[in-house]
């Protein structure tokens, strides 16, 4: 007996590295044109449409460098349908100010190259980027 659940548990361990497991991909967002390299910017990643702007899926902070970069990295993403917001608090009162006619005093931007239509927000789909393996994207702040 003591050796069937020996040679059973052998056998399990051998067959275990050629078990198929799916690796999940990561986001890699580089900021660049943060002005001042000041405050900090906060990186968000959503899901869906209906969460767009709204809750996050994952959020990180980074701080700009000098020459007004930073870089965050989303681990362990499942295949699908994402976009990017990023926004940068260059005076660290934890809000987006805004300038004239209520327009961005402070930098923002999107993934995909979206940006803000004259009145109102981008959308999802204008922002949406598809994860299918490990991705680096992008984006400049206005």
């Amino acid at each position: 007996m003591f050796f069937k659940i020996s040679r059973l548990i052998t056998l399990s361990l051998a067959l275990l590295p050629t078990l198929a497991v799916a690796e999940l991909a990561t986001l890699t967002v580089n900021i660049t044109d943060a002005e001042p390299a000041t405050g900090s910017i906060e990186v968000s990643l959503f899901d869906s449409a209906e969460a767009f702007l709204k809750k996050a899926y994952l959020q990180k902070p980074c701080s700009p460098a000098e020459d007004g970069s930073c870089s965050v990295t989303f681990a362990a993403l499942d295949e699908g349908d994402y976009a990017v917001a990023v926004a940068h608090d260059a005076n660290d009162n934890k809000k987006l100010d805004n300038g004239f006619l209520g327009f961005g005093a402070e930098g923002f931007g999107y993934s995909n190259g979206a940006s803000n239509p004259l009145f109102g927000r981008a959308d999802f789909d204008d922002a949406k980027i598809t994860i299918t393996e490990s991705t680096t994207i992008d984006i400049s702040l206005d």
